[in-house]
């Protein structure tokens, strides 16, 4: 009897906690209100990363819930470690309702909630210490997965899983950022935001979801004629998500990507992250979904002709989470393609598809990504080009005091190739990203980096002789060639011409290696993260070549 009521019991806690935690609704402290008149772009927080958490809802004139975010909310301008902001630019020359529970000095906190037309700032943004200069990060919050990814109308878009009021998982939204050049972005108001609940879509935001706003793909509506014979890009765009609270969930945008709205429920509750791919030759739609179906984890497809009934069409197990599926040419043959499939962690496999099945041609999966990589993702709809970015998991520690935590790799192609061992997924970084080098040198031995670009944003291009032991160090890290065992930093590879080629892009918290032209790609932390380097030295037999790269922010 005592072991059934301690299984009750934490039953009933696993419950409640998680009806909390996915719904945001539980409270046991009453809430308190505050209208606030809108003329300018921002609505700011102040944020504490170690204050107890907080329910914040926001409502229009109408009653309709604008966002509603758990948080960790300051009670004084001075318990703030940085200021949040929500952009409310659609509600100018209106009003909106502040409601705040759990909260135990709520009145004052939402004395300093107030509406900006600037955000406050203890650093100067974009400057922080552990800020990095060329690769793409959120200006505040927690970021994991990338998402919606896509190129229209001349812009690469790129969402990703956002929790913007505060620096640890949390609240799941899209973050929307883009680019015309793969390298400077310009960050977009939030294109999906989480928890309608139980209201009807009348009664919340155009973008909310009923839950979480999980991983996902955005896509043209290949299907749906152009509203424009004029314009190419007047079609809608289509984002598949999975909703936490509803199942996988399309969204639609008919402004080229600038706002989104909810619109249904394509596959009820069974998995997450959808990838939504448009098959031409079938003119038929296609989802492959991560499920786990009787405690095993598998990639699953589901097929549509009108995006609205979905028939599952087969499955492959070993693979957890965020599915990527392309077809690719071999050396770039179109009349030679493969399709290629991989998960969160990035080790992939290659086979046929016949537009129902996935067959493998190979037992194994192979490895291309390693270190503080996960869950990746490609833009669709860039013809002739295959650009990946992965989640870069680079904490930065809350003691920093920053506005933001995590960030993305760069940009990189892929690109399928014949090897000795087989047909093999190559990466690396987008040519795009030279226009960032500035002077150049070549070395060998130590070289002295006072006075050659900021002491912390290097492109290094490193050729060895395979058959020596060499290392290239810089700051606390290294990149060590074992001859013996032909690894890089533990990553096998095959020397061509008896030499070894890598090449190291080096920012404030974090580095990137490129191994033989992308047979393989590491993806670390600084030890010494944002710290000036002094000197670089490469001990071994080999030469270097050094660009200095400045920021993308300048």
């Amino acid at each position: 009897m005592k072991r059934s009521c301690l299984v009750l019991i934490s039953l009933f806690s696993f419950l409640m906690f998680g009806l909390a935690f996915f719904s945001g609704t539980v409270s046991a402290q009453e809430p308190v209100f505050k209208t606030i008149p809108i003329q300018e772009r921002f609505l700011i927080l102040p944020v504490s990363n170690s204050a107890g958490r907080s329910l914040l809802t926001v409502l229009d004139e109408n009653g309709v819930r604008v966002c509603r975010f758990r948080t960790t909310l300051a009670d004084s301008a001075e318990k703030a470690d940085w200021w949040s902001f929500i952009d409310v630019s659609e509600y100018a020359g209106g009003e909106l309702t502040l409601e705040l529970r759990d909260q135990p000095e709520g009145e004052k906190t939402l004395a300093l909630i107030a509406n900006t037309a600037d955000v406050p700032r203890k650093e100067p943004l974009y400057r922080e210490k552990l800020r990095p200069q060329f690769h793409f990060s959120q200006m505040q919050g927690w970021n994991n997965d990338p998402n919606g990814m896509v190129f229209w109308d001349g812009e690469y878009h790129l969402c990703w899983q956002s929790n913007p009021v505060g620096i640890r998982w949390e609240n799941m939204t899209w973050g929307h950022a883009v680019s015309k050049d793969l390298v400077h972005w310009t960050e977009l108001p939030i294109a999906l935001r989480p928890w309608g609940d139980d209201l009807p879509e009348e009664k919340r935001h155009p973008s909310m979801a009923v839950s979480h706003c999980f991983s996902g793909t955005a896509i043209p509506a290949w299907d749906v004629p152009l509203s424009d014979p004029n314009d190419p890009s007047s079609r809608p765009l289509l984002a598949a998500f999975t909703d936490t609270g509803a199942g996988e969930a399309l969204a639609v945008s008919t402004d080229k990507g600038r706002t989104w709205r909810y619109d249904s429920v394509l596959v009820r509750h069974r998995g997450r992250d959808p990838q939504l791919i448009w098959l031409e030759k079938e003119k038929t739609w296609l989802i492959a979904v991560y499920e786990e179906v009787e405690e095993e984890r598998v990639i699953a497809f589901y097929q549509s002709k009108d995006r609205k009934e979905w028939t599952r069409t087969g499955a492959i197990s070993g693979f957890f989470e965020c599915p990527n599926f392309y077809e690719m040419p071999v050396d770039g043959d179109p009349e030679n393609t493969r399709w290629v499939l991989w998960a969160a962690d990035g080790r992939y496999m290659t086979g046929r598809f016949d537009g129902k099945t996935f067959v493998p041609e190979h037992a194994e999966k192979h490895t291309l990504h390693r270190g503080h990589f996960y869950a990746s993702l490609c833009f669709s709809n860039t013809p002739g080009r295959l650009i990946q970015i992965g989640w870069a998991r680079i904490e930065i520690p809350a003691e920093a005091k920053h506005s933001f935590n995590q960030t993305f790799t760069v940009p990189l192609e892929l690109t399928l190739r014949k090897t000795p061992a087989g047909i093999r997924l190559f990466a690396e970084p987008v040519k795009e990203l030279e226009v960032l080098r500035q002077e150049k040198r070549e070395f060998c031995g130590e070289f002295f980096l006072d006075g050659f670009g900021d002491g912390q944003l290097y492109d290094v291009n490193v050729t060895l002789e395979a058959g020596q032991d060499a290392e290239l160090v810089f700051g606390k890290d290294r990149v060590v060639w074992n001859a013996g065992r032909r690894e890089l930093n533990g990553m096998q590879l095959r020397p061509k011409d008896g030499k070894v080629t890598f090449r190291v892009l080096i920012d404030r918290p974090m580095f990137e290696v490129c191994a033989n032209g992308g047979e393989a790609y590491l993806t670390m932390p600084r030890q010494d993260a944002g710290e000036p380097l002094g000197t670089m030295t490469l001990n071994g037999n080999g030469s270097a070549e050094i660009w200095s790269l400045r920021s993308i922010h300048e």
